[in-house]
């Protein structure tokens, strides 16, 4: 069996944007396993591409700033055309109890070194007719947001690295508290370091491992798309409504949709639950009356991944010597995969890290 030095499981965005992260620091023996036939099959390759740089939290929101600048200006050589078109992004409020997110959100986006303001009803109206006759009561400009391609992310990221596809991880070899070798089931890869970056399947993957794991829970959404219709923008802003939860984008011709469902599930290739439709209608109904009864052509599941806190896993296993995490990137994987990517390989590699790793450390569940 060869010898790597990193194998890491997943060729998702997590894995690959640390592949790549990786190779550019100097690493050179790396695999990346992915157990679906092509990479980015799961969350990586079915989200909405939004690049949203205000989250919840302060370590979020810098790792998401990072990661915008990175798709805005990304290295030579890295992609033939640009990764992000530029098209602001509104985050609104319908209540005025709910006010407080928004502030909140500027705060984040503000520190972590985003554009985020307040704009009156007038302004957000003059930016997508899409608002006429919503009832929200307040909202917050993000001009530096965008829309990303991302399958030319995940490609760039992954491009000239060795990846093996089809390979479920099935066990490992180990010695003590450290991991020898990967087994699958197209063979057994020997490591000095092994990566889970296995999504919604990671606590799965460090419990074979031998760890005890962080608890994740994957959480399925919907997204739905209109198909073409008449007079859609398509170069218009992103419209997310924080309370209650709706997104909205132009996408080909038509608009991405998103109710913004959270439904606990276990790991696997969501089914699409056949009211999805329905609760679209209803909060579209609710937040944005201008797309009510616009019609649906296409339907599908994603999941999205969380920790028992909501924030990043990106470090080593508290059990496992030579086990390292990138997961749980929440719905913002990504916004934020170059710079959890460059963090992580950082961290690896015993460079001095970008950013305080100490919110992203998975010791802080042992």
């Amino acid at each position: 069996m060869k010898q790597r030095d990193v194998v890491i499981v997943g060729a998702g965005l997590a894995g690959a944007a640390t592949a790549w992260w990786l190779r550019r620091m100097g690493a050179d023996r790396l695999l990346l396993l992915e157990q679906e036939p092509l990479a980015g099959g799961h969350a990586s390759g079915k989200n909405a591409g939004i690049a949203r740089q205000a989250a919840e939290d302060l370590p979020t929101s810098v790792l998401c700033a990072r990661g915008t600048a990175f798709l805005k200006s990304p290295p030579e050589g890295f992609c033939n055309h640009p990764l992000i078109q530029v098209t602001g992004g509104y985050l609104l409020v319908n209540g005025r109890e709910d006010h407080h997110l928004l502030n909140a959100l500027q705060r984040m986006a503000l520190a972590a070194g985003a554009e985020a303001y307040p704009v009156d009803r007038a302004a957000a109206l003059a930016a997508s007719p899409l608002l006429r006759g919503a009832p929200f009561t307040a909202a917050l400009h993000c001009p530096g947001d965008g829309v990303v391609d991302i399958h030319a992310l995940l490609s760039s990221y992954l491009r000239g690295a060795e990846v093996v596809t089809g390979a479920r991880v099935t066990g490992f070899e180990s010695e003590g508290r450290r991991l020898r070798a990967v087994t699958t089931d197209r063979g057994t890869y020997r490591a000095d370091l092994v990566v889970n970056a296995a999504g919604a399947w990671a606590d799965e993957v460090a419990r074979l491992a031998g760890s005890s794991g962080a608890a994740l829970s994957p959480k399925r959404r919907h997204l739905l798309h209109t198909g073409p219709v008449r007079d859609a923008e398509p170069g218009g802003p992103y419209l997310w409504c924080v309370a209650p939860p709706l997104y909205v984008r132009p996408e080909s011709g038509g608009y991405l949709m998103c109710p913004c469902d959270e439904e606990p599930s276990a790991p696997c290739a969501p089914p699409v639950d056949p009211e999805a439709a329905v609760w679209l209608a209803e909060r579209l109904r609710e937040t944005l009356p201008a797309l009510s009864g616009a019609p649906v052509a296409r339907v599908w599941a994603e999941l999205r991944t969380f920790s028992r806190d909501g924030g990043f896993l990106v470090g080593r296993d508290p059990q496992v010597a030579n086990l390292f995490w990138v997961a749980a990137l929440g719905g913002h994987g990504m916004t934020a995969s170059a710079a959890v990517g460059e963090l992580a390989a950082s961290l690896i590699l015993g460079a001095v890290p970008p950013v305080e790793p100490g919110p992203f450390d998975p010791r802080r569940f042992a």
